[in-house]
């Protein structure tokens, strides 16, 4: 097995991607299904890809093919999961109350303090709730998922802005949101969680920007620049952990020191070069999950040690909060390698170093519990619960309820974790959920009516 196995897969995840994306933005959608597109692009496709370039020799490309067979199976199982039930899961969420169209020829007050409100919640999340709160046993989650409040109300923000002047609103919004990933890299020595955030504002705007020409030509600029920001990045992460961890550690560090590294990567940019083998290896080392899926397939092909269900079974046990079962023995992050009996290990027969973190991804976590059957019911389930909540939170975005919509943008945001675990995941959903609770009982006032409006102001 070689690069030439791997081509054919790269066209079909095409096949699958352009006409799942092209019918689901024909519904009213907040971007969750391109949002979760994208990240598995990230860590399958790019991965894949680089191993097909003709003039690099990159390690384990035959478990690269193994790996990334399972993830086209996947998606494949997403995109009729989305397509075929989504719409009618998120419909039964909505209600008989609630109309699963909305009528051409309105629109609604739009309610810019509402966006504010939600950014500075988001904020306080992050920087007071997190180091206090997300120390406390049981209450980890929430800060985290409050953050999440930040992602909500730029997008709204955004949708506000481009339904009150069009594309010069958005060029005044939208430039904001690039502060993100500086203060994630900044602030904890991350680029990712930023880059993630990001990413879901901007494929958020793409569901209603217009004219489509620009969003591909934009895409294509955003994906090499994307991909040069990475490489810098991982070109100089241990320069920038040192500074902000030196910090954090109280040993002389200072906030001035984390902004001059920081400075010092962003002026210093080596643009991405798909034939500078340091660069793919950096892609290969943490954006490619194949060769983790790969080695669980050789491995699990010869032991027949699978998990069946244990996991699945951990995932919904992690929905009781810790505070009603303080005891429970189900821990966040079990695809991590912390010491012995990692997840990841028992599944590839990999041994990592102590400390090293290692996500696992839900192609991983499906086929070690019920093989490639696994990978297809895992990801047609998660296809309609993605898709569901998509819709429910355009329909409510369209309607001018911003609340309902918060509610379940922060729950979709949340099973985006394409590189994190089940337990992760439902973990984080259930975090959102308390979090969306205590944000709609905090609305002081019903959300704006839709009203009519004349043709000529649409």
């Amino acid at each position: 097995m070689d690069s030439v196995a791997i081509a054919p897969m790269l066209w079909e995840w095409g096949l699958i991607l352009v006409p799942l994306l092209y019918l689901v933005m024909r519904r009213p959608t907040v971007g969750l299904v391109a949002s979760y597109c994208f990240q598995m692009w990230m860590l399958y496709w790019l991965g894949a890809l680089i191993h097909a370039f003709p003039w690099v020799e990159l390690p384990d490309k035959e478990y690269v093919v193994l790996g990334f067979r399972q993830a086209t199976w996947g998606m494949a199982a997403f995109a009729v999961g989305a397509l075929l039930a989504g719409p009618a899961f998120g419909g039964a969420m909505l209600g008989k109350g609630v109309p699963k169209t909305v009528p051409d020829g309105f629109q609604v007050e739009m309610d810019p303090a509402k966006a504010r409100k939600y950014i500075s919640m988001g904020l306080i999340a992050y920087f007071v709730l997190g180091p206090t709160l997300g120390h406390i046993t049981g209450l980890q989650a929430v800060p985290s998922a409050a953050s999440q409040l930040v992602v909500t109300g730029c997008c709204l923000q955004s949708w506000m802005a481009w339904h009150k002047d069009g594309k010069a609103g958005l060029l005044h919004t939208l430039p904001q949101t690039l502060l993100i990933p500086m203060v994630t890299v900044v602030g904890k020595g991350f680029m990712s969680y930023g880059v993630l955030a990001l990413s879901t504002i901007m494929l958020f705007v793409a569901q209603f920007f217009r004219p489509r020409w620009i969003l591909l030509v934009g895409g294509v600029i955003a994906a090499y620049m994307g991909l040069t920001v990475y490489v810098t990045y991982m070109r100089d992460r241990d320069d920038i952990r040192g500074a902000v961890w030196y910090a954090e550690g109280g040993a002389g560090g200072s906030l001035s020191l984390r902004l001059k590294t920081a400075w010092h990567t962003a002026s210093t940019l080596d643009l991405f070069d798909p034939k500078n083998e340091d660069q793919l290896s950096y892609i290969d080392g943490r954006l490619n999950q194949n060769g983790l899926v790969g080695a669980a397939v050789d491995n699990l092909s010869g032991t027949g040690e699978y998990l069946n269900g244990s996991t699945i079974r951990d995932a919904l046990l992690a929905m009781i909060p810790r505070l009603i079962w303080r005891n429970k023995p189900i821990q966040a992050g079990s695809g991590t390698q912390g010491g012995s009996g990692s997840l990841v290990t028992e599944l590839t027969g990999i041994e990592f170093g102590s400390g090293t973190s290692v996500g696992i991804g839900p192609v991983l976590e499906f086929y070690g519990n019920f093989g490639t059957t696994g990978v297809l019911v895992g990801f047609f389930v998660l296809g309609i619960l993605i898709s569901g909540l998509d819709f429910c939170a355009g329909v409510y975005l369209r309607l001018g309820n911003w609340t309902m919509f918060t509610c379940f943008f922060l729950v979709g945001i949340s099973c985006l974790n394409v590189s994190g675990s089940l337990v992760e995941i439902t973990a984080g959903a259930m975090a959102s959920v308390v979090v969306a609770v205590v944000v709609r009982r905090r609305e002081s006032s019903p959300s704006q009516a839709p009203r009519p409006v004349e043709a000529s102001a649409l």
